[in-house]
């Protein structure tokens, strides 16, 4: 295959290699300069010379200039000094994400040789624009575009604060260029637009004697100036790498560029491709989802150099660099050197992972006295990490098992030195909350889990990255001392920002072995074999994003690039990587979840429309389908009731070990769901216990109850009066701290604060209602709180005695009535008021059948639990605390209930239980799926996707 880089090779004259030491070779990347070296060498490599310079566009202008481009932090806080000027109460913390955007549109309005001046300007009048612009109906209708959107007289507050930024950046723009260059400092821009202002010079003293421009495209107005400039003094040649079709064909837009620059430069060196005429295999592959991609990708790999293709010429190129790691897993080529060029995303390993763990852990930890307090939520994800558990294997699973045992959502210090085994560790969580001493403690940990792994002689890939972490985490504080003390939530957005877009460089040769890279790191590279990976619309080419303050109209008329230069620099890359290819193989996404469009690139399409009438081009077509559980299912679950479940029923019988009965809430379990109630009730299945952040709805029921309870406590067998209520009110608060306490739903440490705080005092109103009600409702003698003592047996035969009992919230008496009062927290639904609509009969039997009278269901069990102990007439109600306006709802419209319906609801009771002891009728799923909605085991069942 002869090559880009070849046929720059075959301009060179063999007799004249001496001359190449003063010449020098620029390409746009730096491989590309490596791939010509080795071009080179393979053909002049038994002759004795000396290489010329060799070196990427940035590597160029940074030696004409004597100059080096600055890193970005560095620019970030310089420009953030000089921005101050204008506004002094900007903090860095807000300043830093826009900032960034402002140093962009700053690099680019330098590369296109812009002025600042006119863009940042108001633009007052049309004699101005005349005067600015000159005369052009197309530039005057955007101009005044623009001045009529930013002159409204009622402007959004969006727009607002972009015209405040907008006269701000033009103010802060010429300052912050002469500071930079005072200080010998420099963003790109800066560079590309004195390089080509100094060119205009007579007297620029030249480093080579001759240039050569190598694999170029679209040039920013800088780079035109440059190639200009050297080509009108004799002394540079450019090359440029084509294929005809698309520079004759003007709605080519991958041929914008060039056919420019046949006109601008004629005397260029052209190559073309014509690759239309060469023979090639084109394959689609159709696959679900990224993984299918990614392993099909390393598939492919392994199966074309199998086949005798050489890995050096075959590429497998990223449209979407999200794929890189699931690739580098797939690959199965143990015997394959594999170059990856895009390197390791920093943000996907683990350290990064651990060292934002930790600083959000530090951040939202408070110092109590001396005493550092942490949030069990953010301290869970610390600990999972793996370096984490690098000394201390089980940390997590110790740590964790502690917080749910005693129900912990903040955590001292000093109780975690009792549960951290590893003083590493300790010292790490035991630093001062400021950034040198986190800083400091980071960098110790980590060295020490380098030393570590390193005479474990283990995680090599891991020590590549903490080094490389450790190493830019010197050079981060580097920038930051002397500045202003920084916040650790700017900080760790800092060091999120700045190691987001960071990659851990791989070692090795890099024109041998499968190469793996992303469409940019293509250029001016030639393969034969192609496997380009994510080649769906919207990831090839990329989505529009321009992420800029210079709206579209004012980037137009000043020549800034917009997202149409975007879409043919990237059609050019995509046709020229091609053009040489002999075997190519497009993968896409045909599912249309997440971010994929699911139809392949329109670039593709395009092509395929040149391809489809050419017999040297064969274009095949694959579709793979994935292969997923089909998670719904037309067959009921059910659980017959063998002797293993015979078992676990007993369980609910007199003389069991454990003394289990059948509770009011397992049966109307059973009611909802038969085999709702096996799982939850009888097989004891469980969800994961976990601890609440915020008090959820179960402890605010819990702790309701108990303070209610201990509240009326010392008037059970007693009289009390509504004085005697009144005088409670005072006590409600703090019973309810003790609650709260006593149930490990709040430590002492704790300050409520945020929801639990709202949550505290919504309780606090609920108890107090109901000691308004029952001032009321006084005076009442308290029978019982909070009774367990009554309980009923069903003799079931085979098992004996089955216990059927639960926990009655109050009971008093009242005009020698015996009232039961159920608390509920949560929603209730009540039978409709006024005239029934169905028989006493027809509303008892809903109460078996249908769970949204699940409430009623227990009062009526009460009511039978409580019958023998009472010879009173017997009320029963229901207090909801959502309602508590409407007091107590009493079944039956508050009529005592008939002692035939107590009876009658005790023979439906034990037809219940029989049922459920009934070797002949199995733990079925119920056939209403709207009650699955909020079950925890609807995916056990697979009722729910």
């Amino acid at each position: 295959m002869i090559g880009f880089h070849e046929n720059i090779v075959a301009q060179i004259d063999g007799e004249s290699l001496d001359r190449l030491k003063d010449e020098c070779f620029v390409f746009p990347t730096k491989r590309g300069g490596v791939f010509f070296k080795r071009a080179l060498l393979a053909k002049y490599g038994d002759k004795d010379f000396m290489l010329p310079s060799i070196l990427s566009i940035e590597e160029f202008v940074q030696r004409m200039t004597g100059m080096t481009i600055t890193d970005e932090l560095t620019l970030l806080f310089h420009l953030y000094t000089i921005y101050r000027q204008t506004n002094n109460e900007l903090e860095f913390d807000d300043f830093y994400a826009w900032g960034k955007i402002i140093l962009k549109d700053y690099d680019e309005i330098d590369r296109y040789m812009a002025d600042a001046g006119q863009i940042y300007s108001t633009l007052q009048n049309i004699k101005e624009i005349d005067n600015v612009f000159g005369y052009n109906d197309e530039f005057r209708a955007i101009i005044e575009r623009f001045r009529t959107l930013t002159e409204r007289q009622e402007k959004t507050k969006l727009l607002t604060e972009f015209l405040k930024i907008w006269n701000e950046v033009g103010e802060v723009y010429k300052h912050y260029h002469d500071a930079l260059l005072r200080e010998e400092k420099a963003y790109g821009g800066m560079l590309y637009r004195n390089l080509a202002t100094i060119l205009e010079q007579d007297h620029f003293e030249h480093p080579f004697k001759f240039y050569h421009f190598c694999g170029f495209n679209a040039l920013s107005k800088a780079e035109e100036l440059i190639f200009d400039a050297l080509v009108k003094a004799q002394k540079a040649q450019l090359y440029w790498d084509v294929d005809q079709y698309y520079v004759d064909n003007k709605r080519e837009e991958a041929g914008d560029f060039m056919r420019e620059y046949q006109v601008k430069w004629p005397n260029s060196t052209w190559f073309n491709a014509d690759s239309l005429k060469r023979s090639k295999t084109v394959s689609l592959h159709a696959v679900p989802q990224n993984m299918a991609q990614a392993h099909l990708a390393a598939q492919k790999a392994q199966e074309l150099i199998e086949n005798g293709a050489k890995a050096e010429e075959t590429a497998v190129v990223l449209a979407d660099e999200k794929l890189l790691v699931p690739l580098l897993y797939a690959l199965p080529l143990q015997d394959q050197t594999v170059n990856v060029t895009m390197g390791y995303p920093m943000r996907s390993t683990v350290v990064f992972d651990f060292v934002l763990s930790y600083l959000e852990l530090m951040r939202k930890a408070k110092a109590n006295g001396s005493e550092l307090v942490f949030h069990v939520y953010d301290l869970r994800p610390f600990i999972s990490n793996a370096y984490a558990a690098v000394f201390q294997e089980e940390v997590y699973k110790e740590l964790n098992d502690w917080f749910i045992r005693e129900k912990r959502t903040k955590v001292s210090l000093s109780e975690l030195k009792g549960l951290i085994n590893s003083n590493a560790l300790y010292q790490l969580l035991a630093t001062k909350l400021d950034w040198p001493s986190i800083s400091a403690a980071l960098k110790q940990y980590l060295t020490t889990v380098f030393y570590q792994f390193k005479e474990q002689d283990a995680g090599q890939t891991d020590r590549e990255f903490i080094y490389f972490f450790l190493k830019s985490l010197n050079q981060l504080n580097d920038y930051l001392e002397g500045k202003q003390e920084f916040s650790l939530r700017l900080i760790k957005k800092i060091v999120q920002e700045h190691f987001k877009a960071a990659k851990v460089p791989f070692e090795g040769e890099p024109v041998q072995g499968l190469q793996i890279m992303g469409f940019l790191e293509t250029r001016t590279l030639d393969f034969k074999h192609l496997i380009v990976v994510s080649a769906n619309d919207g990831k090839l080419p990329t989505p529009r994003n321009l992420n800029s303050y210079v709206p579209y109209s004012l980037r137009r008329l000043q020549g800034l690039p917009t997202f149409e230069e975007q879409e043919a620099i990237y059609a050019y890359h995509f046709k020229r990587l091609l053009q040489q290819a002999e075997d190519i193989h497009f993968i896409y996404d045909n599912t249309t979840k997440g971010d994929s469009t699911g139809e392949k690139s329109r670039f593709i399409l395009q092509q395929l429309r040149l391809y489809n009438d050419l017999p040297n081009i064969r274009v095949e077509r694959h579709s793979y389908e994935g292969k997923s559980p089909n998670l719904s299912t037309e067959e009921a679950i059910e659980v017959e009731k063998g002797d293993a479940v015979k078992s676990l029923l007993s369980r609910f019988t007199v003389g069991a070990e454990g003394e289990k009965f059948l509770s009011p809430t397992s049966l109307t379990n059973y009611i909802t769901c038969p085999l709702k109630f096996y799982l939850k009730n009888v097989a004891s299945f469980r969800e994961q216990d976990d601890v609440e952040e915020d008090i959820d709805a179960r402890n605010l029921g819990i702790v309701v109850h108990e303070v209610l309870e201990f509240l009326y406590k010392p008037f059970v067998g007693k009289q009390v009066t509504a004085e005697q209520i009144k005088l409670l009110k005072p006590l409600v608060e703090k019973e309810l701290i003790e609650s709260l306490k006593r149930n490990k739903i709040v430590q002492d440490m704790q300050q409520l604060s945020g929801r639990d705080l709202v949550t505290k005092q919504v309780m606090e109103q609920m108890i107090h209602k109901v000691l308004g009600l029952d001032m009321k409702d006084a005076p009442f003698e308290v029978v019982g709180l909070e009774a367990e003592n009554y309980e009923k047996v069903v003799q079931i035969a085979d098992f004996g005695a089955v216990r059927i009992s639960g926990t009655i919230d109050r009971m008093d008496m009242k005009d020698e009535q015996l009232r039961i009062t159920d608390y509920k927290t949560g929603k209730v639904e009540f039978v409709t008021r006024g005239r029934p609509t169905k028989s006493d009969e027809e509303m008892l039997e809903e109460h078996f059948v249908d769970p949204k009278y699940k409430s009623g269901f227990q009062g009526y069990l009460y009511a039978v639990l409580a019958k023998p102990h009472f010879t009173a007439p017997i009320k029963v109600g229901i207090t909801s605390m959502r309602k508590l306006s409407e007091g107590t709802q009493w079944l039956k419209g508050g009529q005592p209930l008939a002692d035939q319906e107590i009876e009658a609801f005790d023979v439906r009771l034990t037809e219940l239980v029989k049922e459920i002891y009934n070797p002949a009728v199995p733990f079925k799923q119920t056939e209403d799926i709207e009650r699955c909605g909020y079950c925890e085991f609807a995916k056990i069942c697979k009722r729910v996707n």
